[in-house]
C-alpha cells in the first residue's frame, strides 16, 4: 500500500468483532441491519470517506474502509450499534493495510469461519458489497479487492477439500436433529416448523428433506410467496406468519432462521406440554431467552451449532496449506494490480512524450522523403512505440524496486520537465 494513493486517506482498515473474541450475546449487540449500515456509510462519507464495505453475518460484523487512523471508523461503529467503546476494545479486531486485505481473503475462503471451510460467507460478501455500491461507497481498490477475494474463494472450494463434510450452520442443524432422532427423543413423525426462508433457512430445509426421514415439515415466513415457492419445491407444507404461535405450540422441533431484530418465538406461544428442540440460527437470537431454562425445552443457538466431528475437522485442517497457497497467490495478483495502478501514470506520461517526438520526427521524415506515405510512416512509428512502452510496462511490474525504476524513467524522459 505504501506509495499508492487509493483514497484521499493513506491507510486501509478492518474494524470489527467476530466469533473468535466475542460470544454471541456480545456479537448480537454489534449486529447491524441494512438501515444502520446505510446510516453508518452516510456518516462516513460526511466525514470525507469515499469507500466503505460493511460485512454483517451471525459470526462477524466487520467494517472495511479508508482513513488516516481507525479512530473515526471505530467511533461510527460504536455510535450506530449503540455499544460503548470500552466493550468494543475488549473484543476488538483491528487490522491495517496488508493484514486487512489478507483477512478479507481468508474470510471469503472459509478460513476464518466458525466452521472451517464454510463457504456460505462468500454470498454475504457479494450481497453486502453490492449494498455499499448502491450507497455509492466504493472505489476501484475496494471493487478489485472484493472481486479478487471472491475468485480466491471459488478456487479454494474447487481445488481443495476444505469444505468436505459439514460445511455450514444449516448442516449442523440437521446433524443435531439426526442425533435427537437417533436417541429416540423424537421420531420420524415429529412435527417440524421452520421459521424463515432466507439462504440459511432454505439450506436447512433442503438438508432436512434430503437427509432425514421427517415427513411433517411446515415453513413459515413473513412473505408467504417465498414460503410457498420453497414448499412446492420440496413437497412440504407452508403457512403465513399469522399461524406462527399455533404452529410452534404444536411442533416438536422448531428451527428459526430470520433476520428479525427481536425474539419471534416467545414463551407465551407454548401451551402444550411436551419435549421440544429449538434451534436458533438467528443473530440477534430469535428465541426468547426465558425458554433456555424452561423445563422440557432444549434450545441450541448459533454458537452451539458449529461442532464438527473430529474426523471431519482433521480432514479439513489438512487442506489448510493448500488453501493458504491459493490465497497467497491471489493476494500476489492483487498487489500486482496495485503496482500496475502505480506505474500507469508514468507509462501514460512517457507515451505522451514519445508521441510528441513521433509527430515531430515523422514531419521531418516526410520533408526529407516526400515519396513516403504519411499513413505508413505513422503506422510504423506507432508499432515501434507500442513495442517500447510494452517492454517498459513488463519490466516495471516485475522489478524489485519499482519506485526507483519510476524515478529513473522520469529522469530519462524528463517527465517532470514540460519542455521538449
Amino acid at each position: 500500500m505504501k506509495g499508492f494513493q487509493v483514497s484521499q486517506f493513506s491507510n486501509f482498515f478492518l474494524v470489527g468483532v467476530d466469533h473468535k473474541t466475542a460470544p454471541i450475546n456480545i456479537r448480537e449487540r454489534f449486529s447491524l441491519d441494512q438501515s444502520q449500515v446505510a446510516h453508518l456509510i452516510h456518516n462516513y462519507k460526511q466525514l470525507g470517506g469515499d469507500a466503505m464495505f460493511v460485512l454483517s453475518t451471525c459470526n462477524r460484523t466487520e467494517l472495511y474502509g479508508f482513513g488516516n487512523c481507525p479512530r473515526r471508523i471505530i467511533d461510527l461503529f460504536c455510535r450506530i450499534s449503540g455499544v460503548d467503546h470500552e466493550t468494543f476494545f475488549h473484543i476488538q479486531n483491528i487490522k491495517q493495510n496488508r493484514e486487512a486485505i489478507e483477512h478479507l481473503f481468508r474470510v471469503g475462503a472459509g478460513m476464518e469461519s466458525k466452521i472451517l471451510g464454510d463457504f456460505e460467507i462468500i454470498g454475504q460478501i457479494k450481497k453486502d458489497f453490492l449494498f455499499s455500491k448502491a450507497q455509492e461507497a466504493h472505489n476501484a481498490f475496494l471493487e478489485r479487492l472484493v472481486n479478487s477475494a471472491i475468485q480466491a474463494s471459488k478456487r479454494v472450494k474447487n481445488e481443495t477439500e476444505l469444505s468436505t463434510g459439514a460445511s455450514s450452520a444449516a448442516f449442523a442443524v440437521v446433524q443435531t436433529v439426526k442425533e435427537h432422532l437417533q436417541s429416540g427423543v423424537f421420531g420420524p413423525d415429529s412435527k417440524v416448523v421452520l421459521v424463515g426462508t432466507g439462504k440459511i433457512g432454505r439450506t436447512a430445509c433442503e438438508n432436512l428433506v434430503n437427509q432425514t426421514q421427517l415427513n411433517d415439515i411446515t415453513l413459515i415466513n413473513r412473505t408467504l410467496e417465498k414460503a410457498e415457492r420453497l414448499a412446492v419445491r420440496f413437497g412440504i407444507k407452508h403457512l403465513g406468519y399469522a399461524h406462527l404461535e399455533e404452529q410452534v405450540d404444536q411442533a416438536d422441533i422448531i428451527i428459526v432462521a430470520t433476520g428479525a431484530s427481536r425474539p419471534t418465538v416467545l414463551s407465551s406461544a407454548f401451551v402444550t406440554q411436551k419435549p421440544r428442540l429449538l434451534l436458533d440460527l438467528s443473530v440477534p437470537r430469535n428465541v426468547e431467552p426465558i425458554l433456555y431454562n424452561r423445563e422440557g425445552f432444549k434450545v441450541v443457538d448459533i454458537d452451539h451449532l458449529t461442532t464438527l466431528t473430529q474426523e471431519s475437522l482433521h480432514r479439513r485442517q489438512k487442506e489448510i496449506p493448500k488453501a493458504e497457497s491459493i490465497i497467497n497467490e491471489m493476494i500476489g495478483e492483487f498487489y500486482q494490480w496495485l503496482e500496475s495502478r502505480k506505474v500507469a501514470p508514468t507509462l501514460q506520461a512517457m507515451r505522451e512524450k514519445m508521441d510528441h517526438w513521433k509527430q515531430k520526427e515523422v514531419r521531418n521524415l516526410l520533408k526529407k522523403f516526400p515519396g513516403i506515405e504519411e499513413e505508413q510512416a505513422l503506422l510504423f512509428a506507432d508499432q515501434l512505440l507500442n513495442r517500447l512502452t510494452g517492454q517498459f510496462a513488463r519490466q516495471l511490474r516485475v522489478g524489485e524496486d519499482i519506485n526507483s525504476d519510476l524515478r529513473t524513467i522520469h529522469h530519462i524522459f524528463e517527465l517532470d520537465n514540460q519542455t521538449s
